[in-house]
């Protein structure tokens, strides 16, 4: 009977330690690697962002854990504080630079090191929006009208028609009388002279003609 349960013994044994040999190095080696991050990577920020800047790793961060922020130029413009002893980097933007980021494309390198000393390394890369262009005081008063009074009034009155062309009158429309009366008086008037003239020699003769 002892001799029976020996080998399941065994074998029994044997199985707990490849379980246990199958686990431990995956518990022994587990890295801290970057889940997630705020601002998400490859995203768009809008001109007012202040931060702060957050990653979040899968295990919790030993000491060599860092992270810089690097802006347009790739210069270093601001550097992560590790919240430990926890799992999480925090890169606080208002505090550092006093100030919002200024646009353009800002990149964050982060180094994390496991409880194992192991190393990881990414980067993940953001984009801050230029803000929106706002109307200059000098185009908004040079679009705006400014009316007066007077021309107000003026442009309110109706306007005054043109005074009526008055008819031309040509010589031969509206002086054909006056024309004819200054050629015809002339006529008459010597016509009546030389009707007298010829009654006058009429009766001269008349006069001269002995009565017989």
């Amino acid at each position: 009977m002892l001799h029976a349960f020996g080998p399941r013994r065994a074998l029994a044994g044997l199985a707990l330690a490849l379980v246990i040999g199958l686990i431990a190095p995956a518990v022994v080696t587990a890295h801290a690697e970057l889940e997630s991050s705020t601002p998400a990577d490859a995203s768009t920020l809008p001109s007012t962002f202040d931060g702060p800047i957050v990653l979040t790793f899968s295990a919790a961060l030993a000491d060599g854990s860092k992270a810089d922020l690097l802006g347009p130029d790739g210069a270093v413009v601001a550097s992560a504080v590790v919240d430990g002893p926890g799992a999480t980097m925090t890169i606080a933007i208002e505090a550092t630079l006093e100030a919002t980021l200024a646009p353009g494309l800002y990149e964050v390198r982060w180094v994390s090191v496991g409880d194992d000393g192991d190393l990881e390394r990414g980067t993940i890369a953001f984009t801050i929006a230029p803000a929106p262009a706002s109307p200059s005081p000098t185009a908004t008063a040079a679009t705006t009208a400014t009316v007066s009074p007077a021309s107000a009034a003026a442009s309110a009155a109706p306007a005054t028609p043109p005074p009526a062309a008055s008819p031309s009158v040509s010589p031969a429309d509206g002086g054909g009388g006056s024309s004819s009366a200054d050629v015809i008086l002339p006529i008459l008037v010597v016509l009546i002279v030389v009707g007298a003239g010829a009654v006058y020699l009429v009766g001269r003769r008349n006069r001269a003609t002995p009565t017989r």
